[in-house]
């Protein structure tokens, strides 16, 4: 019997506790390239770098490497991972949005507030709390969904990260709290932004608030402009905000570094 990537995948998985959004993620992976053979990866990757952005699949193999490597290591396969191409992904400048830019997209959460979803809950405030809050925390979309009433304390919210299991503690400010408050004023089970409606309808709505106010980008930049005006006020600090244990992730990929001027590294002046 031949096993293939999703065989693979569903005995990797049922040893590990992971989010749903993550599990979906390394399924969809597996199916992609069913074939464990080297000579079949390096084709998959080599055949999808002309579909989709290089780091999307370095990241493909990364998973699919891990995979790989697991099952070797389990006994499930008799070949071990050797001779998989090396893939060098160009990184684009990161980008992120101004202090201006979220201030204007969030006063216009505003202009959205009677329009109601099928769950009763005001776009408008949806809007508005999910954008407080994924600036403020830094908490990726998956973690930031299941957040709950039980994850607030006082002026706080706490949870454990479900990427890294790491705990992680945030302060809110009065307006993000106050828009929490008013989302578990409605929810039914006491999720802060869950209940109001599921991933796809809640991504929709983010896109097309985004495109009127004309700033570009998706709901991500919120955990990199978080992170990038952080930097600018307590340098090195933006790796914390998101949670990271690698030291120059948050560099590399999550700070917009054309906001940060003033601690940029610059060459003195040679003509004054």
């Amino acid at each position: 019997m031949t096993i293939t990537y999703s065989d693979i995948a569903e005995r990797y998985l049922a040893e590990r506790s992971v989010s749903a959004h993550y599990a979906g993620c390394v399924r969809r992976i597996a199916k992609r390239c069913p074939t464990v053979t080297v000579e079949k990866l390096n084709r998959y990757l080599m055949l999808r770098l002309n579909d989709a952005a290089g780091t999307t699949v370095k990241f493909e193999r990364t998973i699919l490497l891990s995979l790989w490597r697991w099952a070797y290591d389990r006994g499930f396969m008799d070949v071990a991972p050797r001779g998989v191409a090396r893939l060098k992904a160009r990184r684009k400048p990161t980008k992120a949005w101004s202090v201006e830019q979220i201030r204007g997209a969030i006063a216009a959460t505003r202009e959205l507030d009677a329009h109601r979803l099928r769950s009763g809950a005001s776009l408008g405030l949806l809007l508005r709390a999910w954008s407080l809050l994924g600036y403020e925390c830094g908490a990726r979309w998956g973690d930031l969904w299941m957040l709950t009433r039980d994850h607030l304390d006082g002026d706080a919210i706490s949870w454990t990260q479900s990427k890294t299991g790491d705990p992680i503690v945030r302060v809110l400010t009065p307006a993000c709290l106050g828009a929490v408050r008013e989302m578990l004023a409605g929810s039914p089970d006491g999720r802060i932004l869950g209940w109001a409606c599921g991933r796809r309808q809640a991504m929709r709505h983010m896109r097309q608030h985004l495109d009127r106010c004309g700033i570009g980008g998706t709901s991500k930049w919120l955990r990199r402009s978080g992170a990038t005006h952080i930097e600018i006020n307590e340098p090195g600090k933006a790796r914390h905000h998101l949670g990271h244990r690698t030291a120059g992730l948050a560099e590399r990929n999550y700070i917009d570094w054309s906001q940060v001027r003033a601690n940029a590294p610059r060459t003195p002046e040679l003509i004054g």
